[in-house]
């Protein structure tokens, strides 16, 4: 398990990766580890590598995790509102108990992840992609969601208050006791068999964007 310290260090050689494109420092690459309550609140952690590794009860609060590889990652009870996650893999991954709210989670796959009492409210989360996901006690609240994609997934307890759902692909989408009031949508976007937008509360807006 890693210390405070010596991530710290890992961190500095990345940034300074980063700064000196590529030709000083050296790429975070961390597999199949463990992160037990470290700080890394604020950090640049552009194309870092977490595959299979567990962030647990860490301080992610506004750090940069953009294009960054991060399949098969466990978070869990992590405070992490303000991320980016743009652009990232986050395939195979698991979420649980997080707030990952306030955040850009923009074009990020999460193709077979398992998400539960996670908080992605206020989030930007255009072309995000959860697809054959489980997602459970899920908030997306006032989330940008348009042209992101739920295909083949479980959704139980998901919250799109509010939310803009134009364009979203809800195909072959098994749900449960999910909230749509406030949602919006146009008419690219696709529903769940035998759902009525309007009985659940989404609001048709034509020229939505």
């Amino acid at each position: 398990m890693l210390t405070q310290q010596e991530l710290n260090k890992m961190v500095e050689d990345h940034q300074l990766w980063i700064t000196e494109s590529k030709s000083k420092g050296s790429q975070l690459q961390l597999e199949d580890v463990t992160l037990l309550e470290l700080d890394l609140v604020g950090r640049n952690l552009t194309d870092v590598v977490l595959v299979g590794s567990t962030l647990q009860k860490c301080l992610l609060t506004n750090t940069d995790f953009y294009y960054s590889n991060l399949a098969s990652l466990n978070i869990l009870e992590t405070s992490m509102n303000g991320i980016i996650l743009t652009k990232s893999n986050l395939d195979y991954s698991l979420f649980k108990k997080c707030d990952a709210s306030y955040s850009k989670v923009i074009k990020a796959t999460f193709y077979e992840s398992v998400a539960e009492e996670v908080d992605f409210s206020n989030s930007s989360m255009m072309k995000a992609r959860f697809i054959y996901s489980n997602l459970k006690n899920i908030k997306f609240i006032n989330c940008d969601l348009s042209r992101a994609s739920f295909r083949n997934s479980k959704l139980l307890g998901v919250d799109f208050t509010n939310a803009d759902l134009s364009e979203v692909d809800f195909s072959n989408a098994e749900i449960s006791n999910v909230i749509f009031n406030g949602a919006f949508y146009n008419d690219k976007t696709t529903w769940p068999e035998n759902t009525s937008p309007e009985q659940v509360g989404a609001i048709f807006k034509k020229d939505y964007e």
